[in-house]
C-alpha cells in the first residue's frame, strides 16, 4: 500500500471558511465575553452576545472539523456544519439534560485552562440568535477557493 493510498495518511486542514479574521475575532470576542464581560456587566446584552457569536463561528468550526474526515467541498461542509450547530444550539437551549452535559464539558475545558467553572443556561429566548446561522452559511460559502 503506498503512502498516498493509505487510509492513515495525515490530512491537511484546509478550511478557509474557518481560518480567517472575522471568525477568529468572533471566537476571541466570545471568549472575552464569557470570561470577563458577562461577570463585569451581567445582563441581557452579554448573554445574547454569546449566543450570536456562537451561532456565527460554531457552524464554521464544525465545517472545518468535517474537512479533517471527509474530502467534501466547502459548501457541503458548511451546510452540514450549520445543521450540527443548529441541532446543538437548540438542544442546549431547550433540553436541561443536554445543557448539563454542555456545562460539564465546558467546565472541564475551562478548568484545564485555569479559567474556573463555565455554565450553560437553558433559555429558549436565546433561540432568537438562530438566524445568525444562516449568516454564517452565507459567509462560509463565500470563503471557498
Amino acid at each position: 500500500m503506498t503512502e498516498q493510498s493509505s487510509p492513515w495518511r495525515s490530512r491537511r486542514l484546509d478550511a478557509p471558511e474557518f481560518f480567517n479574521a472575522p471568525v477568529l475575532l468572533a471566537i476571541a470576542l466570545f471568549a472575552a465575553n464569557n470570561m470577563w464581560l458577562k461577570f463585569t456587566y451581567p445582563g441581557w446584552l452579554t448573554g445574547k452576545l454569546s449566543d450570536i457569536l456562537f451561532c456565527f463561528f460554531f457552524p464554521l468550526y464544525c465545517s472545518a472539523l468535517l474537512g479533517l474526515i471527509a474530502p467534501w467541498a466547502v459548501r457541503v461542509r458548511v451546510y452540514l456544519g450549520a445543521l450540527v450547530a443548529l441541532g446543538s444550539f437548540v438542544a442546549m437551549k431547550t433540553l436541561p439534560l443536554f445543557s448539563a452535559h454542555v456545562t460539564e464539558m465546558l467546565s472541564f475545558i475551562s478548568d484545564l485552562a485555569g479559567l474556573g467553572q463555565s455554565r450553560n443556561i437553558v433559555d429558549s429566548s436565546d433561540l432568537i440568535a438562530i438566524p445568525v446561522i444562516a449568516i454564517s452559511v452565507i459567509f462560509g460559502c463565500g470563503r471557498q477557493k
